[in-house]
């Protein structure tokens, strides 16, 4: 038989090994002599992580130092500059290099701070870097992860917001920015911007009594405040601003704070624009953003990230595709692949899941998903899930509701979580709550000095007689430092561990040779997915973003010649996708079967190549 024979099939037999095992090819004894050879850091030679917010350049260090602590399981580089050009956007690269090279093996990305004050997204990521890396070795399940996956973290995907809101200040020249006419009006230089006046290590409001103020007293908690209605005439009234002088001068308190939005989760291309384009997302073009635009291109040069999610705050909840589109447009194997393994992670952090689209999104009833004023546009999940065919997500960290449990909700509707009830921590009833519970927890040193400030009179030279307080920086958005960000950064940790080996990952579970007379061979393959995900995502399928999986046969490298044999067929066999686990005790077996003429004694490989489900290879003698 001259050329290539093949046959696929899916054929539901016992597994050979345990999910997320390592490959057959390498025996008991080697596997203990890999885990011997690989230094295991721990947390000794990392050090302790204090659960408080770092700034950029303690945050540059951290990883330097983690990173230089651990040669053979981490990397660190930057993939650009940000917006400002003063800051570095740092990615660490982790996995085992022993066991496989990382772009070879399944991967997973995560990042934080997309947006300026989410602070909690960033500590969560560089907290996830320092778990990763200080378990390897005795935690199993980050040893697997590391030793089978490649994991990607970007902790501050915005670093001067970050920055500035860590540090009240902006570290970096504010005017010397990429695009800066577009960002500011001719003559500002952003050096009239909100500050901590009171020396209280807070940015609050102030409040300035103003019968023509905007402002008033909320009816049942007096200490907030709710807009003024029309035709409302009993006060007092006030006008309201962020703490801080008139710096520049000009007569007009705060006119030029520095731009720290240099990236928005509103620039991606996915449904960035209605049909019509009267919706759209943030920027002039989709990836006008320095940053978001680099936050694509890496991923784009790492096909193989099958995983992404970026922490953001605020509402505690594990969010899924589409923000645009309704869940009747996500395809079915998808969705429920998206509920089993978020449902996983509402019994390790507490977070339910829920639809961007239905759940977090004021909708207006019998209006098309099109034309949704309130529809997100341009959301990076939205991008890695239909572009890029990723299992692709949000989370939202950090929530009030547990308060709000505590005191009671009163006359707030209870038919859907806090995140889904409209204006969320907006809304004065549920903050008039938070404010209770804050009353009775007063002194806690888990607060660590942070919740609410009453108003405390002030003279402000601009403004005169001012009043300042409110919430704290680190309340209603960000935990406070301390127990409460550690409970949230160690249980986003630990999913984000099992949700990597949710990754797909392709394993060669036997290759076969049959002697077919003279130098003719018959080689026959039988390979599995072993992970739990399918090797591509439906929607990546649908939307023609994947690629087949490929049983490749060659030479075996540094076999040298063939004296005369030949092979035929080197471009292999294709196979749509391959089926995952889902978690069970079976696999799904495929098969490419070859004709090969060669001698007797000749080396071949037999290499399974998967965009999403990494590299495997095993050799193979004929005749011998």
């Amino acid at each position: 038989m001259d050329g290539l024979s093949h046959s696929l099939s899916r054929r539901r037999q016992p597994r050979t090994a345990p999910v997320g095992g390592r490959s057959s090819r390498f025996p008991a004894w080697w596997v203990l002599l890999l885990f011997v050879a690989v230094p295991r850091a721990g947390e000794a030679q990392l050090g302790d992580y204090e659960y408080r917010y770092h700034t950029y350049p303690e945050t540059v260090e951290l990883l330097e130092r983690w990173t230089e602590a651990t040669p053979e399981l981490s990397r660190l580089y930057s993939i650009g500059k940000s917006q400002s050009g003063s800051m570095d956007l740092w990615m660490v690269e982790m996995t085992n290099r022993a066991t496989g090279p990382a772009e070879e093996k399944p991967a997973a990305y995560f990042d934080g701070n997309q947006h300026d004050n989410e602070v909690m997204g960033g500590e969560t990521a560089l907290h996830l870097v320092w778990w990763i890396l200080s378990r390897y070795g005795s935690d199993p399940e980050v040893t697997e992860l590391l030793d089978t996956r490649t994991v990607y973290v970007l902790p501050l995907a915005n670093p001067e917001g970050a920055d500035y809101f860590v540090t009240g200040q902006a570290s970096w020249d504010p005017w010397e920015i990429v695009n800066r006419e577009r960002l500011y009006a001719p003559g500002k230089r952003g050096a009239d911007g909100p500050e901590d006046i009171t020396g209280d290590g807070n940015i609050l409001q102030m409040r300035v009594e103003d019968p023509d103020g905007d402002w008033k007293p909320y009816g049942p908690e007096p200490r907030l405040l709710v807009r003024r209605e029309a035709g409302d005439t009993e006060g007092p009234f006030y006008r309201v601003y962020e703490e801080g002088y008139d710096s520049n001068g000009d007569g007009v308190v705060n006119s030029d704070p520095p731009f720290t939005r240099f990236i928005t989760n509103r620039n991606y291309p996915a449904f960035w624009s209605s049909v019509d384009g009267s919706v759209r997302g943030a920027g002039d073009t989709p990836l006008d953003e320095p940053n978001s635009r680099k936050i694509v291109e890496f991923i784009l040069s790492r096909p193989h990230i099958g995983l992404i999610d970026s922490y953001h705050t605020t509402s505690g909840v594990h969010l899924r595709p589409f923000a645009a589109r309704p869940d009747s447009d996500v395809p079915p194997q998808d969705l429920q692949d998206y509920q089993a393994i978020l449902s996983r992670g509402q019994a390790i952090t507490s977070y339910p899941q829920a639809s961007v689209y239905h759940q977090f999104t004021t909708l207006v009833p019998g209006v098309d998903p099109d034309a949704q004023p309130g529809a997100r546009r341009g959301v990076f999940i939205d991008w890695a899930y239909s572009h890029f065919g990723a299992f692709a997500g949000t989370t939202e960290l950090w929530t009030m509701e547990p308060f709000v449990n505590e005191i009671g909700w009163g006359n707030i509707p209870r038919d859907e979580p806090l995140f889904a009830i409209p204006g969320r921590y907006n809304r004065p009833d549920v903050l008039a709550r938070v404010l209770e519970w804050l009353d009775r927890h007063e002194g806690d040193p888990a607060l660590a000095g942070q919740g609410y400030r009453d108003w405390e009179p002030f003279e402000h030279p601009t403004l005169g007689r001012v009043e300042i307080g409110g919430f704290t920086r680190y309340w209603l958005r960000n935990p406070p430092p301390g127990p409460y960000l550690e409970e949230i950064a160690v249980d986003q940790a630990r999913f984000a561990v099992v949700r990597g080996l949710k990754l797909p990952r392709v394993r060669i579970r036997g290759v076969e040779t049959e002697s077919l007379g003279g130098d003719r061979w018959r080689v026959r393959a039988r390979v599995a997915n072993e992970g739990w995900l399918d090797t591509s995502m439906e929607q990546a399928r649908l939307a023609g973003v994947s690629e087949p999986d490929r049983i490749l046969l060659s030479w075996a490298e540094g076999a040298g010649e063939l004296e005369g044999g030949r092979i035929h067929a080197l471009e292999g066999v294709e196979i749509d996708f391959m089926r995952g686990t889902r978690g069970g005790s079976y696999e799904s077996w495929y098969y490419g079967e070859w004709m090969v003429e060669a001698p007797a004694g000749t080396e071949l490989t037999v290499e399974l190549r998967s965009l999403k489900g990494g590299v495997h290879r095993e050799t193979v003698r004929v005749g011998g």
